[in-house]
């Protein structure tokens, strides 16, 4: 502020900017304000009992005052303030938010001009006004907008908003300009403002594309929130994990996670999220599956206006997982409401095209494995279920079709289809390595051959050689060149760590697959086990028929079961394979798969029922093979379903009444 006017010294400018899954928002410190004293805050005692409500942060009651306010005064701008920021903190009504604060803004400058140095001025609430328009144009995704604001508030007022001022430009690509701002922030002396510097630049150089920067600024931001009296924070935590991530150090992001979960709640970031994505990728589905119980409660500890910010990341972790469980139908409720309620992106560091392509690959495969279930499911059944069961499979892959068109049309350009296969960088920072492997046929072998050889050229990282190796062999597989894929999917198994062990079990599907068909099924044995030991649903996705000889025992009822699986798309009846045993009669049966070792894969057992005569019973054998033997070992309840929505969270007080918990 210029001259002898009143400086707004305490107000915190702490908002945030790093986040979940990425790089969000740090805490944000306009509650500072709130404890000053009142001085160039004046207003009517309506109005400024409306405005201790919000110091109370009990924003029912604010909102309720304010529209009491401006039913009796229809040009209170302290009415439209109070209740813009109610519509903002407490139902996320962004745009409802914003008309408010706009019509605030324009009565208080109709009213009392803009010139803070003027005598009697209102200096309090015009500093509060600027700062919330820059907070609402944030989370709008606005970000020019918020520099602008930012730049308005520093015209007057001091401390400078300083490092608030990196995340906007970063997110306009503004690098260098975002550098300075953050250097500014870390140089000016003030914690708050060290820390936003520090998380900004872990934030740009991922950003920007410096794995190894990011990583380096994120640890120093970390090692910094250490020393401080309140230690990290959920968003120092996870942005760490982050930048570990980005260079396949996947025990020390899994250590990180774990302590984001006991630190400090932040306003962006889900721990529980974040480790049930990298516990999926890593085939380690039953701690995925407890840490997704887990996210709906953890979200509702965060303030009202950010809890939705990361639903749809959520929803592609919970589709994820049915997928990988067997459980296609379930991720395909989950994927077709990803695709039309995107997350916000205002405070991620993420190209919201990537969202687009990750849930239309999602949805898309989640219609071919349910296709390749429909027709699994009917093989034991009568010709006209049977024939219903391959039009129904051929609409769900004519739709598969139309997902994958999507997919392409938002990262088709050059930039985004070599960058999305560069795992772990900002560019592909929420892909499923285990899922982009799709993307060979749906661009085409040569296109994808193209993007890994420039992707590759780009990447100096230890490790990410493997990446490019497994999705070269779908690549390579697709165009018929199955000596080249053996080679490549041999090389990812090798390369790879554990950390990823569903893309390795999808390169040794690839691998099983081009053996078979180049050197015979006795050679592929190995490899087929190693598939089944980790994601055995990888041949149902991939749409590949497994080889095996069938041995019966027992009466009629087994050859019923045989006959039913030699119809199955799942099944290559030969004389060479995999060992499989039918063992059934009027008493019940079994269906066991035995490895190429002799050790037994997994098996299927039903008893009879009641309603039960020998070709149902012979039918939901057969349909029970395929859901056990393609299924990972994990005991995927629909109790844990249903939990895993966040609909049996109880909602805390009156002010979580406005928000929609519903399915994610």
């Amino acid at each position: 502020m210029k001259g002898d006017a009143p400086r707004l010294v305490a107000l915190s400018l702490a908002a945030g900017l790093l986040g979940a899954a990425g790089f969000g928002a740090a805490q944000s410190g306009l509650e500072a304000a709130l404890a000053q004293p009142e001085a160039g805050a004046p207003g009517t005692p309506a109005e400024l009992g409306a405005w201790a409500h919000v110091r109370e942060n009990d924003l029912i009651a604010a909102r309720e005052a304010a529209e009491a306010v401006l039913r009796a005064e229809p040009k209170s701008y302290l009415g439209h303030f109070v209740l813009g920021w109610a519509l903002h903190y407490a139902e996320a009504s962004f745009p409802r938010a914003l008309h408010h604060q706009r019509q605030a803004w324009e009565l208080f400058v109709a009213a009392h001009g803009e010139d803070p140095v003027a005598p009697g001025f209102p200096w309090r609430w015009h500093a509060r006004m600027i700062l919330e328009r820059a907070e609402l144009h944030g989370d709008l995704e606005q970000h020019e907008e918020r520099l602008a604001w930012f730049a308005r508030y520093d015209e007057h007022y001091t401390p400078k908003t300083g490092a608030r001022n990196a995340w906007p430009l970063m997110k306009l690509g503004r690098y260098e300009e975002a550098r300075r701002a953050a250097a500014a922030g870390i140089g000016s002396g003030d914690e708050g403002q060290l820390e936003l510097g520090l998380n900004a630049f872990c934030a740009i150089e991922f950003e920007a594309g410096n794995d190894g920067a990011s990583y380096d600024a994120c640890k120093a931001a970390l090692d910094q929130a250490r020393t401080t009296p309140a230690g990290p924070s959920t968003v120092d935590y996870t942005n760490f994990a982050e930048g570990a991530l980005s260079l396949f150090r996947f025990a020390e992001a899994e250590r990180s996670l774990l302590a984001a979960t006991e630190a400090q709640v932040s306003w962006f970031g889900n721990p529980w999220l974040m480790l049930s994505e990298l516990y999926i990728r890593g085939g380690r589905l039953p701690e995925a599956l407890t840490a997704l119980k887990e996210v709906p409660g953890y979200r509702m500890r965060r303030p009202p206006h950010v809890r939705d910010s990361d639903r749809n990341e959520h929803r592609r972790a919970l589709a994820s997982l049915m997928l990988t469980a067997g459980r296609p139908a379930e991720a395909l409720a989950i994927t077709e409401k990803a695709r039309v309620a995107p997350d916000r992106r205002g405070h991620n560091s993420r190209d919201p095209l990537q969202d687009d392509a990750i849930v239309a690959l999602l949805d898309r495969a989640a219609r071919l494995s349910l296709a390749e279930a429909l027709r699994e499911e009917a093989v034991g059944e009568g010709l006209g279920t049977r024939l219903l069961a391959r039009l129904e499979a051929r609409w769900l892959r004519f739709e598969a079709w139309l997902g994958g068109r999507s997919a392409l049309r938002a990262i088709g350009d050059d930039a985004h289809l070599v960058g999305i296969h560069r795992i772990g960088t900002a560019a592909a920072a929420i892909v499923p390595p285990w899922l982009l492997g799709d993307l060979a046929s749906l661009a085409g072998p040569g296109v994808t051959r193209e993007a890994l050889r420039r992707a590759r050229a780009l990447d100096r990282r230890e490790g990410a050689g493997a990446y490019y190796d497994a999705f070269g062999a779908d690549a390579a597989l697709e165009a018929g060149d199955e000596a080249r894929a053996i080679e490549l999917a041999d090389r990812a198994r090798r390369g790879l760590g554990d950390g990823d062990g569903m893309l390795r079990a999808r390169a040794s599907a690839l691998l099983a697959e081009a053996t078979r068909r180049s050197r015979g099924v006795a050679a592929a044995l190995p490899a087929y086990d190693a598939t089944f030991q980790v994601d055995p649903g990888a041949f149902r996705r991939l749409g590949f028929a497994v080889p095996v000889r069938l041995t019966t025992r027992g009466d009629a009822i087994a050859e019923d079961v045989a006959d039913a699986l030699r119809r199955s798309p799942r099944f290559d009846v030969a004389e060479e394979g995999l060992a499989m045993v039918v063992n059934a009669t009027a008493a019940g049966g079994t269906v066991c798969l035995r490895g190429g070792d002799g050790s037994e894969l997994a098996c299927a057992e039903v008893r009879p029922t009641t309603d039960d005569d020998p070709a149902s019973l012979a039918a939901r054998l057969a349909a029970e093979a395929h859901r056990v033997l393609f299924a990972p070992a994990i005991d995927l309840t629909q109790a844990d379903i249903g939990s895993l929505d966040g609909t049996n969270v109880r909602r805390r007080g009156d002010l979580d009444t406005l928000l929609e918990q519903g399915t994610p």
